[in-house]
């Protein structure tokens, strides 16, 4: 594999030097069709004499497949320092993680947190920036030599100092102040949520705090929480960052009975540390064999469950991923390292569909081979949509597309909370995955499609309960 470093192009250990042979990498690389594009959630508007800034704005970076067939975005979250290209390319040039959720059928947002990468901040506005990254400190948290007989995934060679310097690159200083930070990257991303409903958030190192604030802040539209590698125990201090003095978080949550401030929190009985908001939100906590945030873990769970949320450890040895340290999101084997919470997430989804869809497909305890389609529309009473048309003319269409492929029973969802937001969901049991697929490749299937027409124009939404596997 190729790759850029400070002097040209890296080809099988040998400098080449740009100069002379043009790195057009481009060429070499998969085409990829998918959806794209940016925005921005804005910061507030002050005041520096005569002049009006912005104070604080998050870049948003968006891909989704041209067949979205997940029901939530996911909302990428950076580390500590970093920014939202640790989601993206690995050091060694692999797709990373953002492109891997999209290719499962997930929407996914990528941010940069105020203050990092494209999401530009200056002194006059948020102070002086903390201390910078030094390399010391990078081997140290990714790739201590104490471990490297048990971190044998870190992708290139702990000696190559050219593609050190790309992956030290990316780090920029430190925030000075741990709790402002924690609270206005809160406040960007629940107004990223408000903007886009309900969804996933993953987050990685020092943003593993933001998901439990934002979720305090906005607990109907967090789905679940994939944190990886998070900071914590409860009431840690880390280094260069501060101090965890909420618990898990260094800015308030909201804690029942009411705790006014950290003193009081950390006064508090910890079997009585409950935050409302938290109460049965799934919740995984990913960590690496090799990493020393790995212990760390149980303690994190355990207190997320005194809390109420429905938490679990996903360590990845215990699903046969190995070598992996603080980085495996973008370790040699981050495909695999992803796969434990593809899997995860898809229980959550099928556990997370209303009463009365038949989700046999998503049980956890059944060994299955058969696949459950999920098609729901959503939107409120104003919503254009022909009940009558569906039911009787629509669904017998679908059987008759799809019967003969695999498609084995289907059933039929009216929500009686009409404040729900989904108007209808079709629920498709196929006997496997490739029935499913042939079915989508049907002569029948473009009609189906093309009948939506005739009955709404809201464009449904479609995700998919994979088999569980012991």
């Amino acid at each position: 594999m190729n790759h850029i470093t400070a002097a040209g192009l890296k080809n099988n250990g040998n400098i080449v030097s740009m100069q002379n042979e043009p790195w057009q990498f481009w060429l070499d690389r998969p085409a990829k069709t998918s959806r794209r594009g940016h925005f921005w959630i804005t910061g507030e508007r002050i005041k520096k004499g005569s002049q009006t800034l912005q104070h604080g704005p998050m870049f948003v970076e968006w891909q989704a497949p041209e067949q979205v067939t997940q029901p939530y975005p996911v909302i990428l979250v950076h580390g500590g320092l970093l920014q939202g290209t640790e989601w993206m390319d690995t050091p060694d040039g692999r797709p990373g993680w953002a492109q891997r959720l999209s290719e499962a059928g997930y929407a996914v947002l990528i941010v940069d947190r105020p203050g990092h990468g494209r999401s530009h901040t200056h002194p006059d506005l948020s102070g002086q920036p903390g201390h910078a990254f030094s390399y010391e400190e990078g081997e140290h948290v990714f790739f201590p030599p104490e471990d490297k007989e048990t971190q044998t995934q870190w992708p290139f060679d702990r000696n190559d100092d050219a593609m050190l310097d790309q992956f030290i690159a990316a780090f920029g200083p430190l925030p000075t102040n741990y709790r402002e930070s924690q609270e206005m990257d809160t406040a960007r991303l629940s107004a990223l949520l408000d903007k886009i409903g309900p969804s996933i958030l993953m987050t990685h190192s020092a943003s593993g705090p933001l998901g439990w604030m934002v979720a305090d802040q906005r607990p109907e539209l967090v789905v679940a929480i994939v944190s990886v590698e998070p900071m914590g125990p409860a009431f840690a201090t880390t280094p260069g960052f501060g101090t965890l003095e909420w618990g898990l978080t260094a800015g308030p949550v909201t804690y029942f009975p009411e705790r006014k401030s950290p003193e009081e929190v950390r006064a508090a009985d910890p079997s009585r540390l409950q935050i409302p908001a938290l109460k049965d939100m799934p919740v995984a906590i990913v960590t690496g064999e090799a990493s020393m945030f790995a212990k760390n873990g149980p303690a994190i769970v355990e207190f997320l469950n005194t809390a109420g949320a429905a938490a679990s450890q996903i360590h990845l040895p215990d699903h046969g991923v190995f070598g992996n340290g603080h980085g495996l999101i973008y370790e040699s084997n981050s495909d695999e390292a992803l796969q434990p919470v593809l899997s995860w997430l898809s229980k959550v989804i099928a556990s997370n569909m209303p009463e009365g869809i038949d989700g046999s497909a998503g049980n956890p305890n059944e060994q299955t081979d058969k696949i459950t389609f999920y098609v729901s529309y959503n939107g409120d009473s104003e919503t254009h949509f022909d009940q009558d048309y569906y039911i009787n003319v629509h669904c017998p269409l679908v059987r008759e597309a799809w019967d003969a492929y695999g498609l084995e029973r289907a059933s039929v969802y009216l929500p009686t909370d009409k404040d729900t937001g989904t108007i209808i969901i079709w629920a498709g049991i196929f006997k496997d995955r490739l029935a499913l697929d042939t079915a989508f490749n049907a002569p029948l299937t473009q009609k189906v499609m093309d009948d939506i027409k005739n009955f709404t124009d809201v464009i449904p939404t479609r995700s998919i309960a994979e088999p569980f596997r012991t």
